[in-house]
């Protein structure tokens, strides 16, 4: 498993504006993999899913069902998929 990496770039896209950036663009899984490829980041995308399970494993059901309510497209989107993402959103978006 990846799971330096994938934390290493989760952590990342919270320390560095541009990265971040970037992130918005991410309407899948496959296109945060991909991204974060680019960037330099070895991770797979099995591997990127089960770090997005495990990271939303405390959630209750009524949590998971907001944050699978947002639309792909819709800027916010990727910034759901782990809590310290989800930290970084103000309130109402």
């Amino acid at each position: 498993m990846t799971s330096s990496s994938i934390k290493e770039f989760v952590a990342q896209v919270v320390y560095d504006h541009s990265i971040a950036t970037g992130l918005k663009a991410c309407e899948s899984d496959q296109q945060i993999v991909n991204y974060a490829f680019k960037l330099g980041f070895d991770i797979t995308y099995q591997d990127w899913l089960a770090y997005v399970e495990s990271d939303n494993a405390c959630l209750t059901t009524a949590e998971i069902e907001r944050i699978d309510n947002v639309s792909p497209q819709h800027w916010s989107w990727a910034f759901r998929r782990v809590q310290s993402w989800r930290s970084m959103l103000m309130d109402g978006a």
